[in-house]
């Protein structure tokens, strides 16, 4: 297709747009997941030069209509607390870019996943603004790594909160400003979106019209149901992130 700056035929742009369309749909029905999704898809078909970066633009855009659409039903200052410590949690990632490894990274984050998940009743009743403060940090560190943390504030809202409306809402806030931030650093950093503008477009138009599926589906779903495929889904994220690791260690 001409109007993008690599060749892309009909099959290539549905496989992207499919991704995009499946993964708004997980991510609005049991709040992550879908990102995963999402990259999995454009892993297949983009240079991996912008995978990064259009991945974070799209599910920028993707996450902050689904951010617009639960305006109403999130946790205000959760947000601003975790979003000032993902600034943080930013900043030390630029400082260690290029000294950690990504798969001792995924392994680590993995495991935690997985066995915090795993945790018989995990339940928070009240976490202080500094507990909010360090998931910030350090999803805000992680995310310019690997990418995939949802899974860690997943666990953390699900423990604290049985109103699934509150989950999926505060999830979509606090990851779609995250993929922001991390699609301007990008930027800074030498990434040039324009050429790629008019892919981005069309894979967030597609990824709000998932949205609104997903939406409509949660809304049909009772807490409980809420709960265990939010546990299934937090655990298959957890296992892909060590298989992936140790396959590449």
């Amino acid at each position: 297709m001409d109007f993008l700056p690599v060749s892309l035929d009909i099959y290539e742009l549905l496989i992207l747009m499919g991704s995009c369309f499946l993964g708004a749909i997980i991510s609005t029905t049991v709040g992550t997941g879908g990102g995963l999704l999402v990259i999995g898809g454009m892993s297949l078909i983009l240079p991996i030069t912008a995978l990064l970066s259009i991945h974070a633009s799209v599910q920028a855009g993707s996450g902050m209509i689904r951010a617009f659409l639960f305006r109403n039903t999130f946790l205000k200052k959760f947000f601003l607390i975790f979003f000032f410590g993902s600034l943080i949690g930013f900043f030390f990632s630029t400082l260690t870019l290029i000294s950690l490894d990504e798969n001792i990274l995924k392994l680590l984050l993995g495991l935690g996943i997985v066995i915090l998940t795993l945790l018989p009743n995990l339940k928070i009743d009240n976490i202080s603004n500094l507990t909010i403060l360090f998931f910030g940090i350090v999803t805000g560190f992680l995310t310019m790594f690997i990418g995939v943390v949802g899974p860690i504030l997943g666990i953390l809202l699900a423990s604290m909160l049985k109103d699934r409306l509150l989950v999926v809402g505060t999830l979509a806030w606090c990851i779609s400003f995250q993929n922001f931030s991390k699609a301007v650093i990008f930027s800074q950093v030498g990434f040039d979106y324009l050429p790629w503008l008019s892919l981005i477009i069309i894979l967030v138009i597609i990824s709000y019209l998932g949205t609104i599926v997903g939406r409509k589906i949660l809304y049909k779903t009772n807490n409980k149901v809420f709960e265990k495929v939010l546990k299934i889904v937090i655990l298959l994220l957890g296992s892909k992130l060590i298989i992936e690791s140790l396959l590449h260690l």
